[in-house]
């Protein structure tokens, strides 16, 4: 509940924020980017609240707890068998800037295949009266080629953050 109310005051507010900019400023950019980035975000937003909230809190306590019980035992044990928590603390430091900065490129490249979609619906009679059916279906595959591209190259990143966990 929490993340739906949070996603729909974001919405609320971007949709104020929108309706303030002057029309010139709304022109300049591709039909149905605006309405892409704030479904991205958004979604993003209420997804990382509802899942991954809640799994970072259970995981968090569940070391946390693991790690008193462990020193309390075998404090030596527990000091060596540890360093591997900051081993995996390392590499999500390193690789969550790549995945970031992967993620928002796969995005950009979804945010323009949107637009062409959007400008091609929005215009069908004059793309038909012209026959340019296949040259905007083309445009539109190629900017979703791109945006499957530029996704694998997040698997390389993940691969490195699930060897160190497991």
């Amino acid at each position: 509940m929490l993340s739906l109310r949070i996603s729909s005051a974001l919405r609320l507010v971007y949709v104020k924020t929108l309706l303030e900019l002057p029309v010139s400023l709304l022109d300049t950019q591709p039909p149905g980017q605006i309405a892409a980035i704030i479904t991205t975000t958004a979604n993003t937003l209420q997804i990382g609240i509802s899942e991954k909230l809640a799994v970072v809190l259970q995981t968090l306590s569940s070391v946390i707890t693991a790690l008193i019980v462990a020193f309390t035992h075998s404090w030596k044990l527990s000091l060596v068998t540890s360093s591997g928590i900051l081993l995996i603390t390392i590499c999500y430091c390193i690789t969550i800037p790549f995945l970031v900065r992967n993620m928002k490129q796969v995005e950009d490249a979804n945010i323009k295949a949107s637009a062409i979609a959007s400008e091609t619906f929005a215009s069908i009679r004059m793309v038909a009266a012209f026959g340019a059916e296949s040259k905007m279906v083309q445009r539109y595959k190629s900017w979703v080629d791109e945006a499957n591209r530029r996704g694998l190259r997040l698997s390389g990143i993940v691969a490195t953050q699930q060897a160190t966990s497991k």
